[in-house]
């Protein structure tokens, strides 16, 4: 009986060190299919609140030397050139603090305003992207996300456009403003558009209620409100 429980106890022990090797494990699989299988050598690896695993990868430089980069994988997803937002989010053990900080925000006391933003810059990104499949392109900054109510007629106008428009109106902000909307093409080049909310004073830059917040953003927002 006593050589039983020993050997459940082993087993338990062993799925408890299994179960923290496999995160880790799981995260230098996804690097692995990320680098096209090239080879590549992991360093300083650790995990973090929300899936995530970061580290260092082993590659070559266009000299033909050898250096380790920064890699984040959130949820089996690998990121091998990320951010400095990304890391600083991400590969912290206090999320909404790092959070905070580095998008200069209080996200509790502003979760109302944020969520909203939130909520219409979702609601955008598939009209956008379908205007894009239909026109090749986003609409250009000036033509505005109006152009994705009534056909434009500045720029490039589009190529195709459906009955009745994308969307029926464009949101405004939770301060009843405009959202600042920037895309300008270049040679081609398929260029993403950038949106914004400039916040409560309308104007770039500032801090809490004033800050500006970003599509870019919307990813950390989901990150740290679903650790709440």
């Amino acid at each position: 009986m006593r050589n039983f429980k020993i050997s459940l106890l082993m087993l338990a022990l062993s799925a408890t060190i299994v179960g923290c090797t496999s995160t880790e494990q799981k995260a230098t699989m996804a690097m692995d299919e990320s680098l096209d299988g090239k080879f590549t050598s992991y360093d300083e690896l650790q995990t973090y609140p929300g899936n995530v695993t970061c580290g260092k990868y082993l590659v070559a430089d266009f000299m033909g030397g050898v250096e380790y980069r920064n890699f984040v994988v959130v949820n089996n997803e690998a990121n091998k050139n990320p951010s400095p937002l990304d890391l600083a989010i991400y590969c912290s053990n206090e999320p909404l603090d790092s959070l905070n900080k580095s998008l200069s925000i209080d996200y509790l006391a502003q979760k109302a305003e944020i969520d909203a933003i939130v909520a219409d810059m979702t609601l955008l990104e598939q009209p956008l992207l379908a205007y894009e499949t239909d026109n090749r392109y986003f609409p250009w900054t000036d033509q505005g996300l109006i152009a994705l109510v009534t056909p434009s007629t500045k720029g490039n106008p589009p190529r195709n456009f459906p009955e009745g428009g994308y969307i029926s109106d464009v949101p405004k902000d939770p301060w009843g403003r405009d959202y600042d909307y920037r895309c300008d093409p270049f040679a081609g080049i398929r260029v993403m558009y950038k949106l914004q909310s400039l916040g409560r004073d309308g104007t770039k830059g500032g801090e809490g209620h004033d800050a500006d917040i970003k599509v870019d953003y919307l990813q950390y927002f989901a990150h740290v409100n679903a650790l709440l």
